[in-house]
C-alpha cells in the first residue's frame, strides 16, 4: 500500500536544480519545480516495492532491536531502536550487500537544537551500534535558509555515548574539538546515486573531482554561519546526488541544529571589590566567585586606592574560540575562573574582538594609564566566567555567556602607570566589523586553520557580514583615596562625641571585609574603657559608644583597629552638642536687682558655664532701659567650666530713681530682669533759691549798688552786697568782700559828685567799671571770691 506525502527538502532541492539560477519565485510556488515533483509521484509506487524489500532485508539484518522508518513517514525526532534507508524520491536503492553495513540504533533528545554561530552547542542523544561498528553524526547536508545555495555537508564525525558538545567556532577546522573524519580515520564512504563508490574518507570526498562542487565538501571559506543545519545519526555509508545532495543511506535519527547570530549588551556591570590579601581567612590558591566578589564589595563605579574594580562583559559568539585557548575539548562552564592569558591569546588571535581599558583624564605632559593585559600578573588580574542573561544564549548553549575582569588598582598593578586618586578610566569592549569586508580562512590546508584568517580579514568578527559595523560596550570608573572621614571634630582634630549617646558617625572610602572595632579609654581620674564595632553601611559609618555617664569636657583616648591593624588613633572630648561643642550658656541671672542711686550694679551676678566641653569664647552682653545704659564682658571658658561673673563697676549715676528692665545676653542665650534704682537715705538735695538777695521792698540784691560804692562793707540803700547767684557763693563757702581795694590804691573807687551810677549788665557801674571788670574778672577766673 502507498501513500502520498508532502515534498520534503530533497524534493525541492533535486527540483531546483534544473532552474535558473536568478529566478526569484519562492520554490513551493514554482511550475516547474511543481510539476517535476507532480511527475516524480506517478513513480514512487514502482519505486516503494523495491525500497519496502530493501528496508526488510536491512531490518532483517539489524535484528530484533531495528525498526524499519517508511519514506512516507514524517520526520519527528527518531527515538532509539529506529534505523532505516532514507531515499529521495528520484534516486535508485543502492544495491549493497547488508553485510557491509555498520548495525547502527539510536534517536535525538529533541527535534531542534539551538545555539549561538561562535559558541559550544551541546548534542544530547542515544546511540548504540553493534560489536566493532561505530556511529556518526552528519552535520549539515541542506541548503541555507532562504538563499538557495547549497551548504553541503559540514562535517562528519564520530559519536558514542548519550551526548556530544560541538565548538561552532572550530567545526571543520584544524582546530575542532570533536572526532572529524577529516582528523581521524573512519570507516565512512561516499557513493553515487547508482551505488558506485566515490571517495573512501571525508578527505577524498571533499578533493573528489566526481562531487559537485554545490556540496560544499571542499571545505569552509568562514566559520560555519547562523543558519540551519541537518543532523542525523547515520553507519557512515553517504549518497551523493546529482544535485549535490548528500544524504546517509542509513539514518538511526534526525533532527535540526539551529545557530542564531551572535549579540553584545551594551549595558556593562561595574562594582569595587576588597584586595584579595584584605579578606581574611582566604586561601590565595583559590578559585574567586562572583558572588564572594559582591559579598565583598559595594556596587559602586568609584574604586578606593588599592581596591579592586570589576568590569562585566556579556557578549555570545566569542565563547568556542575561548574555550579553545583555554585547552578545553568540551566548553568553558560559568563560575570557572580561567587564568588571564587566555583571554589575552584570544584577543591576540585578531578575532575582530578588542577589549581597552585607559585613562581619560591624563595630566598635562602626562601619558595616559592604560591597562596592559599581556603584562600584567595573575595577583593583577582575573577572569570569571558568569551565566549568560536571559535569551543571550541559545537553549543548548552550556557555555558562560558574561565574563568579569577583576582588576587591581594597587601600586605594581597590570596599568601601564599607577593609578592616583583623582584618575578616571574609560573601559571598552567590542566586536570590530568594517561594512563590505568579511572574515575569510586564509588558503592553503585542508581543513583550514582556525585562526588564521587572511589579511583582508584581519581584524574582523567572523560572524559580522559585509553590512555589520563594530558595535561596543562601555563604562567608566574612577579611583579615590582610602579615608575614613570624621562628621564632628575640632581645628585640632580631636573627635567629639557627645555625652548623650556617644555615637561617632562619619564617611569612609574603604570596604571593611573585616569587622572593624574602637577603644575608648580615660585612665585619668575613674577609668572608663569601652569597645564598639564600627558599623558601614553605603559609605556612612556609625560607632555606639555608650558614653551616657561621662560628663562634658571628658577627654578619651580613641583608637580603631581592623583586626589586628591599627587603622586611626585620636583625642576624644566629650560634649554635649557636638553641633556646637565650644557654646557659652546663661545658667542663672539676678533677676531683681535694687541699687541705691548713684550706685553700682555689685548686686547683679550672672553664672555662665561651657556646656559645649571644648574651650570656647563668648561675649556678656548687658543692656538696661533699651541701651540707656549699657556694658559687655568678654569670656573664654574651657570645656565644662563655669565662672560667675559681676557687674560692680557700672554706676547707675544717669539713671533717676524708679523702675527699670535689663536683659543679659550670651550670643543666642537672653535672660530678662528688673532693676530698681532707690533715693540714697543719706541725701539731701537743696533746691536753688530764687529770692536770695531781696531787700525785702522788692528789690533785688542784683540791682543794688556794689559794695564799692558804700565805703566799707555797706550798699547804697544799706543791704549787704552778695554775689548775682547766692547759691553758687553758698556752694563755694565764702562772701564777696566789701573792703577789696580799688586798683587805683583808692579804697571805694568813688566817683566825686557826678550824679547816679550808670548799671550795666554786669551789675557795675560806671564809675566802677574799670576797678569792677577787673574785680569781677579775676574772681570768675579763680572760681571763688577773693
Amino acid at each position: 500500500m502507498t501513500s502520498e506525502r508532502p515534498p520534503d527538502d530533497a524534493d525541492l532541492a533535486s527540483a531546483d536544480a534544473d532552474r535558473p539560477a536568478d529566478d526569484p519565485t519562492p520554490r513551493d510556488e514554482r511550475p516547474a519545480a511543481a510539476e517535476q515533483i507532480a511527475q516524480r509521484s506517478t513513480h514512487r509506487a514502482a519505486l516503494l516495492a523495491l525500497v519496502a524489500c530493501l528496508a526488510l532485508v536491512v531490518a532483517a539484518a539489524a535484528g530484533p532491536g531495528a525498526v524499519a522508518l517508511s519514506p512516507e513517514a514524517p520526520t519527528p525526532t527518531a527515538q532509539a531502536g529506529d534505523a532505516a534507508p532514507l531515499t529521495g524520491d528520484d534516486r535508485r536503492a543502492i544495491a549493497a550487500d547488508p553485510s557491509d553495513r555498520a548495525e547502527i540504533s539510536g534517536g535525538f533528545s529533541r527535534d531542534v537544537y539551538t545555539g549561538i554561530a561562535g559558541d559550544p552547542v551541546t548534542i544530547r542523544h542515544a546511540v548504540d551500534a553493534s560489536d566493532g561498528d561505530e556511529a556518526y553524526l552528519l552535520i549539515g547536508g541542506n541548503r541555507l535558509t532562504d538563499t538557495g545555495q547549497s551548504v553541503g555537508f559540514i562535517d562528519v564525525i564520530r559519536v558514542s555515548g548519550s551526548e556530544t558538545t560541538i565548538n561552532t567556532r572550530t567545526l571543520g577546522t584544524d582546530a575542532t574539538n570533536v572526532e572529524s573524519c577529516s582528523e581521524v580515520n573512519c570507516s565512512i564512504e561516499f557513493r553515487d546515486e547508482n551505488g558506485e563508490p566515490i571517495a573512501g574518507n571525508l578527505s577524498a570526498a571533499r578533493n573528489s573531482s566526481e562531487i559537485p562542487g554545490a556540496t560544499g565538501a571542499g571545505g569552509l571559506p568562514r566559520p560555519i554561519a547562523p543558519q540551519r543545519y541537518r543532523l542525523a545519526i547515520t553507519n557512515g555509508t553517504f549518497v551523493v546526488e546529482d544535485s549535490g545532495q548528500v544524504t546517509p543511506v542509513e539514518m538511526a535519527g534526525r533532527a535540526e541544529l539551529v545557530l542564531e547570530k551572535p549579540t553584545l549588551h551594551e549595558e556593562v556591570e561595574v562594582f569595587t571589590t576588597a584586595d584579595r590579601s584584605d579578606i581574611p581567612d582566604t586561601d590565595p590558591d583559590a578559585e574567586e566567585s562572583i558572588d564572594a566578589l559582591r559579598e565583598n564589595g559595594l556596587d559602586r563605579t568609584t574604586v578606593t586606592k588599592g581596591d579592586r574594580v570589576v568590569l562585566g562583559f556579556e557578549s555570545s559568539g566569542i565563547w568556542g574560540a575561548l574555550s579553545h585557548f583555554a585547552g578545553s575539548t568540551e566548553d568553558v562552564q560559568a563560575g570557572t575562573e580561567l587564568n588571564h592569558t587566555v583571554l589575552d591569546s584570544f584577543l591576540g588571535a585578531e578575532e575582530g574582538v578588542s577589549l581597552r581599558v585607559r585613562q581619560t583624564n591624563p595630566g598635562r605632559n602626562q601619558a595616559a594609564s592604560e591597562f596592559d593585559l599581556s603584562a600584567a600578573d595573575s595577583d593583577d588580574v582575573s577572569l570569571i566566567l558568569a551565566d549568560a542573561s536571559e535569551g543571550t544564549a541559545g537553549d543548548d548553549d552550556p557555555t558562560a555567556g558574561r565574563f568579569y575582569l577583576v582588576l587591581d588598582t594597587s601600586d605594581g598593578g597590570p596599568f601601564t602607570r599607577d593609578p592616583e586618586p583623582g584618575d578616571e578610566f574609560a573601559a571598552e569592549f567590542a566586536l570590530e566589523g568594517t561594512e563590505g569586508e568579511r572574515y575569510a580562512f586564509a588558503d592553503g590546508g585542508e581543513p583550514p586553520a582556525a585562526f588564521d584568517g587572511t589579511s583582508s580579514a584581519s581584524g574582523q568578527f567572523p560572524y559580522w557580514e559585509a553590512a555589520d559595523e563594530t558595535v561596543s560596550a562601555e563604562a567608566s570608573f574612577s579611583v579615590r583615596e582610602r579615608y575614613i572621614r570624621y562628621d564632628h571634630v575640632t581645628d585640632d582634630g580631636e573627635l567629639l562625641v557627645e555625652a548623650d549617646g556617644g555615637t561617632v558617625t562619619g564617611t569612609t572610602s574603604i570596604i571593611p571585609v573585616e569587622e572593624m572595632a574602637a577603644n575608648f579609654v580615660n585612665d585619668a581620674g575613674e577609668p572608663i574603657r569601652t569597645e564598639a564595632s564600627m558599623e558601614v553601611s553605603d559609605g556612612n559609618f556609625t560607632i555606639d559608644a555608650d558614653l551616657d555617664d561621662v560628663s562634658p569636657g571628658t577627654r578619651l583616648n580613641y583608637e580603631l583597629y581592623q583586626g589586628t591593624s591599627l587603622k586611626d588613633s585620636r583625642n576624644v572630648v566629650v560634649v554635649s552638642n557636638t553641633s556646637e561643642p565650644d557654646r557659652l550658656a546663661i545658667e542663672n541671672v539676678t533677676a531683681n536687682v535694687t541699687v541705691i542711686e548713684d550706685g553700682n550694679l555689685s548686686a547683679l551676678d550672672v553664672d555662665v558655664r561651657n556646656v559645649g566641653g571644648v574651650e570656647g569664647e563668648g561675649t556678656l552682653a548687658l543692656d538696661v532701659d533699651d541701651r540707656n545704659l549699657t556694658a559687655s564682658r568678654d569670656l573664654t571658658l574651657s570645656g565644662n567650666e563655669s565662672r560667675t561673673v559681676a557687674f560692680s563697676s557700672v554706676s547707675v549715676d544717669r539713671l533717676d530713681p524708679g523702675e527699670y528692665q535689663f536683659s543679659v545676653a550670651l550670643d543666642n542665650d537672653v535672660r530678662n530682669g528688673t532693676l530698681v534704682v532707690t533715693d540714697d537715705p543719706a541725701k539731701t538735695t537743696l533746691d536753688d533759691d530764687d529770692d536770695a538777695g531781696d531787700d525785702g521792698n522788692g528789690t533785688d540784691g542784683g540791682d543794688s549798688t556794689d559794695s564799692s560804692d558804700a565805703g566799707e562793707g555797706g550798699s547804697a540803700d544799706g543791704s549787704s552786697t552778695g554775689s548775682e547767684n547766692g547759691s553758687e557763693s553758698e556752694d563755694n563757702g565764702s562772701e564777696s568782700d566789701g573792703d577789696s581795694p580799688d586798683p587805683d590804691g583808692e579804697p571805694g573807687g568813688e566817683d566825686g559828685d557826678d550824679g547816679a551810677a550808670t548799671f550795666l549788665p554786669f551789675g557795675i557801674g560806671t564809675r566802677e567799671t574799670f576797678g569792677g571788670t577787673v574785680l569781677v574778672g579775676a574772681t570768675y577766673l579763680l572760681g571763688h571770691w577773693v
